[in-house]
This record gives structure tokens, C-alpha cells and sequence, in this order.
């Protein structure tokens, strides 16, 4: 995939596509991008909004999260007008406590969608929690738009199978898929951010250091690192795997950056209704009901040019 950047403004990008590039994104992994993850998806959002009318801000919700390893994790999340709706990671801890005293929620209403994006570009967890959301429900209302259906999720893990001579590495703590192999006797390998974590038992080490992902074959990466902005650092340590996924509610963008660098699964979230999502976290029950995991595929999905094509 070749693609040509150009920066008009420090929070304002605009990205040109080359009509004839093949599907499978060109070279199979590349680490010396001419932009950062967020900043080229930025860059292909600004560029949907050229060929696309992008709604206004109908609301925004922002948890004061209780973290508790025994319930669902919290998300944020910004709904378009048209219900198109955007999540973001809520559990990071202390960088996104208090959101809801820094932002006055009302405030948002009627706001132009784009620039609310432009949060992503910041460098701050808190701003960029919200541009994230925004970006992912522009991302939903495009696939809205085109009548795009992504394949449905077959499990937690994004139809990742696993073997038994496989060695699997996380990026970000998933104690549900830590689980699920460990239960098949694959040894996992979690890297985290927090120090109070680490730890080394049979078949399981949780570690601060990345190196660390040099045996597994097959890897998962939180799409919180494009929140605490670590997805740059964290993706040259899995260029030796098999297959490599970005999962979670946070992943629900275009996913042209992460293909481009060899991410071979995307995998995100459908809101179904955003104000019963926002119920049904208000009531700790968490979005089973309200909402439904997919999956994109670097082989199959058409890229976001193709789907604005589609609409004119």
C-alpha cells in the first residue's frame, strides 16, 4: 500500500489513496511509517469526511469507572446524530480519572463530529479517550452508509485458533483469553503497563518488557495503546508472529493504519442503541446485550475509500 500524506494543520491531516492498491496492503509488515498510528488514522478520517457528510455530536457519556476484576469493564462513548456509535476503554486508571468534572458533557451536543476526532492528536489520555470514540462512531456511520456488515466475531479471541505448539502474547492483561489457553496448555505471555502485575507462574508471565513476545506466534494487542499512545511502540516487538489482532471496543475504526503496518485482524464493536448501552453500564451489566463484536479482516476488507465509492 502506498499512500501520500500531507500535513495542513498540526491536528488536521489529509491522506490520498492510490486506486490500485492491492487488498492485502502491500508489504506484509513495515515499521517505519512517515506517520504515527493515531496520526495516519486521523489522516484517513479527515479524507472520509471529504468524500462523506459526517453527522454532529447527538451525546457523550463518561464513566468515573470503579475498576473491579469481578464485572464487565467500562467504556466511554459518543453517539452521532443517526445513532452511529463510537466506544472507548474507560479502565486505564489514573490518566482518565475525573473526565467527567474536565468535560461538561452538554457541551458536546451539536458539535462537529470532526473536531471532537482531533482530540486523538493530543497528548493526553483524557482528550484522546474521546477522540477515539468519535473516530470509531464515524467509522460506524460510514460502514452504516455503505451497508457494510462485517463478519461477526465467532468468539473473544476473533476466531484466533489455537494449536497446541502455539505461544500466545498479549499486549494488555484479557484474564477471560488468558483463561481460555491456559485451559488448552498454551503458555501466554502478557505485557502490562503496571508494575503491581508483573508476575511469573507455570504456563503464564505477565511483564513489563516487550521482548518478552519474542515466542509467541500468534498475538493480541488491547486497542487502548492507541489511548495511553504505546500501539507504536508495541507493534515492532510482534513483526516475528503468525498472526497478529488488535481487539476490543476501542477498535471499531477504519483500520487502514494497523493493515498497513501488518495487523492481520481488527477486531471491534456494533452499538446497537447508545442509550441503552449508557443504561445498562449505569446498572453494571455492561454492553453483552446492547452490542455485538466483529471482525475485519487485512484480506478481505475493502478499505474506507472503497466504501465512500459506494455511496456515490
Amino acid at each position: 500500500m502506498f499512500v501520500q500524506f500531507a500535513k495542513s494543520h498540526p491536528t488536521t491531516f489529509s491522506v490520498q489513496w492510490d486506486n490500485a492498491m492491492p487488498r492485502n496492503y502491500g508489504v506484509r509488515r513495515c515499521y517505519n511509517p512517515a506517520m504515527s498510528v493515531r496520526s495516519e488514522l486521523l489522516a484517513v478520517t479527515e479524507q472520509v469526511a471529504t468524500l462523506v457528510e459526517i453527522p454532529k455530536v447527538r451525546q457523550v457519556f463518561l464513566p468515573e469507572p470503579s475498576i473491579d476484576a469481578t464485572k464487565d469493564a467500562e467504556f466511554g462513548l459518543v453517539e452521532l446524530e443517526g445513532g452511529a456509535t463510537g466506544l472507548f476503554y474507560a479502565w486505564l486508571g489514573d490518566s482518565q480519572r475525573g473526565m467527567g468534572d474536565r468535560f461538561k458533557t452538554e457541551e458536546f451536543v451539536g458539535a462537529d463530529a470532526l473536531r471532537v476526532a482531533r482530540y486523538l492528536a493530543r497528548e493526553d489520555d483524557m482528550f484522546r479517550s474521546i477522540g477515539l470514540a468519535t473516530v470509531n462512531a464515524i467509522s460506524q456511520h460510514v460502514f452504516n452508509l455503505a451497508d457494510f456488515e462485517p463478519g461477526e466475531a465467532p468468539d473473544s479471541m476473533a476466531g484466533i485458533t489455537l494449536n497446541s505448539d502455539d505461544k500466545l502474547g498479549m499486549i494488555g492483561n484479557f484474564p477471560p483469553l488468558v483463561r481460555q489457553a491456559r485451559s488448552q496448555d498454551i503458555p501466554v505471555t502478557v505485557v502490562e503497563r503496571k508494575s503491581h502485575m508483573q508476575t511469573r507462574t507455570p504456563g503464564l508471565t505477565i511483564t513489563l518488557d516487550p521482548r518478552s513476545l519474542a515466542p509467541c506466534n500468534k498475538i493480541i494487542c488491547t486497542a487502548a495503546t492507541l489511548i495511553n499512545d504505546s500501539i507504536d511502540e508495541m507493534l515492532p516487538y510482534c513483526t516475528h508472529a503468525d498472526v497478529v489482532a488488535v481487539i476490543g471496543p476501542s477498535a471499531s475504526f477504519f483500520p487502514e493504519p494497523l493493515f498497513t503496518r501488518g495487523v492481520e485482524i481488527v477486531a471491534g464493536t456494533h452499538v446497537r442503541d447508545a442509550s441503552l448501552a449508557i443504561s445498562e453500564q449505569q446498572l453494571g451489566r455492561g454492553l453483552r446485550s446492547v452490542s455485538s463484536r466483529y471482525v475485519l479482516s487485512r484480506d478481505s476488507y475493502p478499505g474506507a475509500l472503497a466504501l465512500c465509492n459506494l455511496m456515490n
